[in-house]
Parts: structure tokens; C-alpha cells; sequence
């Protein structure tokens, strides 16, 4: 079912004070496995996603699932972890191509150069970019700088291919305590060469990082932001969900608009923060059939409110809410 079509169906059920059921993506996380020990990284659980070791899916497996997710949905998004780990993820990615899915892959793209096949699969290509400074981003990413010299190579190594392989590039960062600074200087960089980019405010667990409430360089860096999207396109994220993150106001979450699947195929429940995941897609036979088997065994989705203030769950939630925001994101896509 192509996103607009969702979209519009999930209208119908926001109105009625229904939770909408239409996914507007599926995320896909085709591993937890990752080399880094990023700072800010959190399964909901305020552990990071590599100490959870979870089976993966083979790839004739990986690529039956994505085929039952694209009669849902028309966007997929794989992540992990980190997913250039996975020896296979071209041949995933060729497979929801040919399932007429969007691709976006959620990398920090080191290896990037070595593979650069990856970029004919992808439809969009979020590279995780938290500084731009090597010295500054290897004390993000836990390790030293000539790993965060190979991220920055990866980005510079995306630029130079885009206008070839014709991928969207987004700059994705998340803004801590410690690199608002940072943060403020990726956004600008992204937006003057044309690119896409989002913030997130740090989460531990599920809460955001206590030190960013009341952080009066927090909260201009998101005004910063916001002005940055007035002015030039690229800047993603509906106005409301920038007023949201500075001041951290409840919204109401609606988390089958992304719902997400574990590297063993199982879906989330019902989101990944709960860390309740009993149904396989595969043994389900359709994402349906697999929300209507979690529903029954855990019940209906409860009102968190106050928690998750990040792109993916509050974004994605207000930009349902909001048709109108949500008709002039457009322009912020075109580019």
C-alpha cells in the first residue's frame, strides 16, 4: 500500500480517536551487531542493542519477510545495530527494489567505499553523523579517531556519488549534552550542500537525558534548527515535533505508523521500547495476521505520553496528526 494511501486511511481512524494501524514504514533491524560503543545508543532498556544478541535471519528468510512487509507498506527502513555487517545487505536491499519498496538504510557507513553496489539499492541513505570534527565524533562513538575519520570518509565518499546513483542523503544527529555544538554545525553543513537532515534529543532508556530539560543551549540549538527549516528545505520533521523536543511536551504516540521487526523476524509490540516481541512475521504470514496475534496476547496500546521524544516514534506520530505540517514537509524532500 503506497504512504499516501496509508496516510490517508489512518486519518480516518486519528479522527475517530482510533489508534491508526496503516504502516507508513516498516523498520527492519537486520542485526544488533555493531562495533562501536556510541554514547547515546539505547534499546529502550538503557542498554545498547549490541549486548542483546539476537539471531539473524538468512537471507532467503530476510528476503521472505520483506516481501510480506511490502504488501503493507512502500517504505522500508534497515537498521540495526549496524547493518553494513551484514554480508548479504546488498542482496536484501536489491530484494525490497524489487519489491517496489523504497529503501532507506540507517548506517554510520563505515566501509562505505568498499561497497559501493550498496548505492543502487538504496533510495535513501541516512548517514549517522554527530560531528564533524574526528577527534570530537571518536569520543561520541567510543573509539578512536581513525574509526571516526572512516565515517567522515564515508560521508565524503556519499557526496561524491550521489549525483550518480541518485540516492537521497540525510544526515541523521542526535543532540546530547555534550555536542550541541556539533550538532548546530552538521545541520548547517547538511542544508547548504542540499542535503537532508533530523535531530533527535538523547534517550536513556526511554526517558530523555535528564541534563537536556531546562538546557538553555538545548533548547536554542532546536530554535536554531527550526529557523534553519523556515529558511532553506532539507530540514525534516513537522514544526510541531521541533516545538515538542524543546520543551519535551506529551504527545500521544502512535506506533503502527513504523512498526519494527527484530533481526529474527519478529515484530515488536507494541513498539521496540516495550521489548516484547512473540509473533513472527514469517510464521504469521502478514503483518495483520501478526498485530492481531500481539494485540490479543498483550492487549491494547497503552498511553506512554511523556516518553520517547525522538524522530521515529514523535516525529513520525505528529506528522500523522498534523495533515496540514505534514502537506509542506513536501518541499523538504524534494531537494
Amino acid at each position: 500500500m503506497p504512504f499516501l494511501g496509508n496516510y490517508i486511511r489512518n486519518l480516518v481512524s486519528v479522527a475517530a480517536g482510533r489508534q491508526p494501524s496503516r504502516p507508513l514504514l516498516f523498520s527492519y533491524y537486520v542485526t544488533h551487531r555493531c562495533e562501536l560503543n556510541c554514547a547515546y545508543c539505547s534499546d529502550g532498556d538503557g542498554k545498547r542493542f549490541k549486548e542483546e544478541r539476537i539471531p539473524e535471519l538468512s537471507t532467503p528468510q530476510a528476503c521472505r519477510l520483506i516481501s510480506t512487509l511490502s504488501r503493507e507498506a512502500d517504505t522500508l527502513d534497515v537498521t540495526g545495530g549496524e547493518p553494513m555487517l551484514r554480508e548479504d545487505l546488498e542482496e536484501i536491499l536489491a530484494h525490497a527494489r524489487r519489491a517496489r519498496m523504497r529503501t532507506v538504510l540507517n548506517t554510520k557507513g563505515i566501509g562505505l567505499e568498499d561497497r559501493p553496489d550498496l548505492l543502487d539499492h538504496v533510495s535513501v541513505l541516512v548517514l549517522s553523523v554527530d560531528s564533524l570534527d574526528a577527534g570530537r565524533l571518536a569520543e561520541m562513538i567510543g573509539r578512536g579517531a581513525a574509526t571516526a575519520e572512516r565515517i567522515l570518509g564515508a560521508l565524503d565518499f556519499a557526496l561524491a556519488h550521489r549525483p550518480q546513483a541518485g540516492f537521497r542523503l540525510v544526515l541523521s544527529a542526535v543532540a546530547s549534552p555534550a555536542n550541541l555544538g556539533d550538532v548546530s554545525r552538521v545541520a548547517a553543513f547538511a542544508t547548504e550542500r542540499g542535503l537532508g537532515f533530523h535531530l533527535s534529543p538523547q534517550i536513556v532508556g526511554t526517558e530523555v537525558n535528564p541534563e537536556l530539560r531546562g538546557n538553555a543551549a538545548y533548547e536554542a540549538l532546536v530554535e536554531e534548527v527550526l529557523r534553519l527549516k523556515r529558511r532553506r528545505r532539507g530540514i525534516l520533521g513537522v514544526p510541531q515535533y521541533f516545538r515538542g523536543i524543546r520543551r519535551f511536551s506529551p504527545f500521544r504516540c502512535h506506533p503502527f505508523l513504523m512498526p519494527v521487526v527484530r533481526p529474527d523476524g519478529r515484530l515488536y509490540y507494541p513498539c521496540l521500547e516495550s521489548k516484547r516481541a512473540e509473533i513472527s512475521l514469517l510464521e504469521a504470514g502478514s503483518f495483520r495476521s501478526a498485530l492481531r496475534a500481539s494485540r490479543e496476547r498483550f492487549g491494547d496500546v497503552p498511553e506512554c505520553g511523556a516518553c520517547c521524544h525522538i524522530f521515529c516514534h514523535m516525529g513520525l506520530s505528529l506528522l500523522q496528526r498534523h495533515p496540514l505540517a505534514a502537506a509542506g514537509e513536501w518541499r523538504h524532500w524534494r531537494n
